[in-house]
C-alpha cells in the first residue's frame, strides 16, 4: 500500500500560494510608485514642488506691484513658521509690508480672471498675465480698481494694501502676492525686477 504525505504537499501550496501574493504585491507597488512619480508625458521623474526660474528677457518686461515696500516673508515652498497660525506651512508668495492704503499695480499685462472677498485672505485679484504666468494678489481692501474680465497693463493700479488677510494677520498691512506657471507655484522675486526694499 501507497502512503501519501497530504502535509507536505499542503505546505508546498501554500508556499507557492504566499510567494505568487508576495510577488504581485511588489509589482503592484512598483506600478503605484511609478505612476505617481512620473509626469504624463514619461518624462524625468516629479520630486515635488519646484520652482520654474524664468529668462531674463521675461523678468526685464515685469513691474513691481508697490512704489514703496519693505518685503516680508519670502516665498517658500518648504515649511516656514506662521506667526499667526502658530503653525508650520508653506509660503507661497511674497508679503511686501507697505503703508495700508498703498496703490498695488499689476505687474505685467494680462486679463483679470477674478476679484473675490475671502474671509481668509481678504480682497484676492487674480490675474493672467499674456506670458502664461498667474498672479493672485491678496490681502487687499475692498476699494478695487479692475473687474473680471477687464485687460490691464503692467503698472496699472489695481487696488490697494490692506490688512485683510486673516492667516496672516501678524504682518499687518501688506501685499501678499503668489505666482504660478503651469499650475506651480514660482517665487514672484524671479520675475521682479527688483528684488530688494524699496
Amino acid at each position: 500500500m501507497k502512503t501519501y504525505n497530504t502535509r507536505s504537499k499542503a505546505k508546498n501550496k501554500q508556499s507557492l500560494i504566499a510567494f505568487i501574493v508576495g510577488v504581485g504585491l511588489i509589482l503592484v507597488a512598483v506600478i503605484i510608485t511609478l505612476v505617481v512619480t512620473l509626469p504624463a508625458g514619461g518624462d524625468e521623474p516629479v520630486d515635488g514642488p519646484s520652482i520654474i526660474e524664468p529668462s531674463n528677457d521675461q523678468a526685464q518686461q515685469y513691474v513691481m506691484p508697490l512704489s514703496e515696500y519693505t518685503l516680508g516673508q519670502d516665498f517658500s515652498d518648504k515649511l516656514v513658521y506662521n506667526q499667526t497660525l502658530k503653525q508650520w506651512r508653506t509660503h507661497n508668495g511674497v508679503d511686501f509690508i507697505a503703508a495700508k492704503g498703498a496703490e498695488v499695480m499689476a505687474i505685467f499685462g494680462g486679463t483679470v480672471e477674478s476679484v473675490e472677498s475671502t474671509t481668509l485672505e481678504g480682497t484676492v485679484i487674480t490675474i493672467k498675465h499674456k506670458d502664461g504666468v498667474t498672479a493672485i494678489y491678496k490681502s487687499l481692501s475692498t476699494d478695487v480698481k479692475v473687474e473680471a474680465g477687464q485687460s490691464v497693463s503692467a503698472g496699472d493700479v489695481i487696488g490697494t494694501v490692506d490688512e485683510t488677510m486673516v492667516t496672516e494677520k501678524n504682518e499687518g498691512a501688506h501685499l501678499h502676492l503668489e505666482t504660478k506657471k503651469d499650475g506651480q507655484y514660482i517665487s514672484p522675486l524671479s520675475l521682479l525686477p527688483e528684488g530688494s526694499d524699496k
